[in-house]
C-alpha cells in the first residue's frame, strides 16, 4: 500500500543515543517516537545497554557504575553542567540542548571532547562540527561523569580511534572538510609507503 500518512522513521538529537543506550527491541518504537514522549525509554537511560555490553566485554577490567546511572540524567534532562546551577529541571527528552550563557570557544583552543576535555562550550552543551561525539558518548556511558573509580583510567581512554579528521574543516557554512574523491583518490595498499598495519 502507498497511501496514507506519512510516518516518521528515524531522528537524531544526541549522538548514538538509539545506538548506544536504548534496548535493541525498542530502538524503531524510540525512533517512531516523539521527544514529548521520551519518559516512556526512562529506564534505558538509567540502564543503557552499552554499559551491560562493556560489562560482557571488559568485566572487572573496566568496572561500569551500576544502575540506576543518575550520572547520565545530564543528557535527558536540562541539568548542570550543561545547564546553569539554579536552572529547573527539563522533562526527560532526547533533545539536543544548549546552554546560551556559555560563550563559543576559539576554534584553536576547542577541546574535541567537549565539555569532557574541559571546554564547556562543546558536546554535550550543543554539537560543534569538531566534536568527538563518539568518543565522548562511549566514555560518559561507561561512567566518566560519575567520577570517583570511574573518572580515570581506563574509563577515560575508551574510544574509536579516530581522534582528528584528514580533512580541514571550514571556517564557514558546511563547516565539514571536503570529502575525498571517490575517483581521484585511491586507498594505500598494504605494503605501501604511508600503510601501518592491515591497510584497507
Amino acid at each position: 500500500q502507498y497511501a496514507g500518512p506519512f510516518v516518521q522513521i528515524q531522528r537524531m538529537a544526541n549522538p548514538l543515543f538509539n545506538e548506544l543506550i536504548i534496548g535493541t527491541g525498542d530502538k524503531d518504537r524510540f525512533s517512531m517516537s516523539q521527544p514529548k514522549d521520551d519518559a516512556q525509554f526512562a529506564s534505558y537511560a538509567l540502564d543503557p545497554v552499552l554499559a551491560r555490553v562493556l560489562n560482557a566485554i571488559y568485566g572487572p577490567a573496566l568496572p561500569i557504575p551500576a544502575p540506576p546511572r543518575v550520572d547520565l540524567l545530564p543528557l535527558v534532562q536540562y541539568l548542570p553542567p550543561i545547564a546553569a546551577e539554579g536552572t529547573p529541571v527539563g522533562p526527560i527528552a532526547d533533545l539536543l540542548r544548549l546552554n546560551t550563557g556559555v560563550s563559543p570557544t576559539p576554534s584553536d583552543s576547542r577541546s574535541r571532547l567537549g565539555l569532557l576535555g574541559g571546554d564547556p562550550a562543546g558536546y554535550p552543551n550543543g554539537r560543534r562540527v569538531s566534536d568527538d561525539v563518539t568518543d565522548i558518548a562511549a566514555r560518559v556511558v561507561a561512567g566518566v561523569l560519575a567520577g570517583g573509580e570511574f573518572g580515570g583510567f581506563p574509563h577515560n581512554s575508551i574510544g574509536d580511534g579516530v581522534n582528528v579528521n584528514d580533512a580541514a574543516y571550514q571556517e564557514t557554512f558546511p563547516y565539514l572538510g571536503y570529502a575525498h574523491s571517490g575517483r581521484d583518490s585511491r586507498h594505500t595498499d598494504p605494503g605501501e609507503p604511508g600503510c601501518t598495519g592491515t591497510c584497507p
